[in-house]
């Protein structure tokens, strides 16, 4: 995982005359996305920078826009600035990448940023993030220091075109520095792609302050084995871990990062329910339930075993509205508190993040890369990329454009 420094676009000139590369949803009805060639690259706006995508990684919302003739929750969403169920507008997905400053719009140039120490201000050639959820900044939320939770919010690769391409463009306040002048030795690209999703599980695991407190993790795929290691690292009394696939693979590493007990319930519960009720008899339960799948079999799991009192974090979303769901007995007579969680808090989440990044006690990138598929692929081998996450064989993997 040696960093390195990159060579910037005035030093590494390339030609651009026959456009680029990138994934296109042209369809919602039908699954899978398309490649295109010799697209245009975006055009900087004034308060904007674009991006030399350098690795981007896939994510559960994605694999779901892949197979969007099945996900009716994803379709709505990416529906939801249209003007009626008919007017989908083909977009590039992806929103979780790093790259290479390539240009600064008109308005966000040195002039603008003077009084800003050099080592803070971006310039063409620096190594980069972004936080790709663009708030309206005008709304009760936005005003109130929740923009994470706007009323208007637009995510780029589900409403706006994303990062599944050689270029992208974001607006200057989202973009986050890594490392000045190409320099990834601390957060290589591989790991620096991965920091959005990374931010889901340290906004979820913060949210829930786990410190001394029984938990219980359902899903161990990227998040949940994200949300395991930092639950150890802040603290946790005792963890729990279920899963339905792949758990030989995932529970090894579970246990590598700090879970005490691993549940397969790829055949039911029961097992699950028993040692709890067993190791938290006194409680009633466990204190906290991170909810990472989105499945609706852990949704009812959460709030079986969340103790009277305790507290369960939604971060999974199901594919489809919830059934059956005893919300009586699940949270009112247990007097539990629910908490949704929707991507990372704006821009608290991102600096927390970085500060756990850099701990070399946590190691955490080493961590993160342990999670990722050790092939990185082309956008152009972007079904063999998918039918490995649909399959389960990979739990996330990274193109290279």
């Amino acid at each position: 995982m040696q960093g390195q420094v990159l060579n910037s676009p005035d030093s590494k000139k390339e030609d651009r005359t026959g456009g680029m590369n990138c994934l296109v949803k042209e369809s919602l009805e039908k699954d899978g996305l398309t490649l295109k060639s010799g697209v245009a690259l975006p055009e900087v706006g004034s308060d904007e920078v674009r991006i030399r995508v350098k690795a981007t990684a896939v994510c559960g919302t994605d694999k779901s826009i892949y197979h969007s003739s099945s996900s009716e929750g994803i379709r709505r969403e990416m529906l939801r600035y249209a003007e009626d169920d008919n007017s989908y507008t083909p977009i590039i997905v992806g929103h979780e990448f790093c790259g290479i400053v390539d240009e600064l719009g008109s308005g966000v140039g040195a002039d603008r940023f003077s009084d800003v120490p050099e080592n803070l201000r971006l310039a063409p050639g620096d190594y980069v993030t972004c936080e790709m959820h663009l708030s309206c900044g005008h709304c009760f939320q936005c005003r109130t220091g929740n923009e994470h939770i706007c009323t208007r919010v637009k995510v780029k690769g589900v409403h706006l075109d994303g990062c599944f391409a050689e270029y992208v463009t974001v607006p200057y306040k989202n973009v986050i520095l890594l490392g000045k002048a190409g320099d990834t030795s601390r957060i290589p690209t591989r790991i620096g792609a991965l920091l959005d999703a990374f931010g889901n599980a340290v906004h979820t695991v913060y949210e829930a302050d786990v410190r001394g407190k029984s938990v219980a993790i359902l899903g161990a795929g990227p998040l949940g084995l994200m949300a395991a290691f930092l639950c150890r690292d802040f603290g946790a009394g005792r963890i729990y871990l279920t899963e339905a696939q792949d758990v030989e693979r995932r529970f090894k590493l579970a246990e590598e990062f700090g879970a005490d007990y691993c549940f397969d319930v790829s055949s039911g519960s029961t097992d699950f329910y028993k040692q709890v009720d067993k190791l938290e008899a006194m409680a009633n339960g466990v204190d906290v339930v991170l909810e990472m799948s989105g499945s609706p079999s852990a949704y009812r799991d959460a709030f079986k075993i969340v103790r009277n009192g305790g507290t369960v974090l939604l971060l999974g979303i199901t594919r489809k509205p919830l059934d059956g769901f005893d919300i009586a007995n699940g949270v009112i007579w247990k007097g539990v508190t629910v908490k949704g969680i929707f991507g990372r808090k704006m821009f608290d989440t991102w600096e927390t993040m970085l500060r756990l990044m850099h701990s070399e006690k946590l190691n955490i990138p080493s961590k993160l890369d342990r999670i990722i598929a050790d092939k990185t692929y082309a956008l152009t081998d972007y079904k063999q990329a998918f039918e490995l996450l649909s399959a389960g064989d990979e739990m996330k993997l990274v193109f290279e454009p």
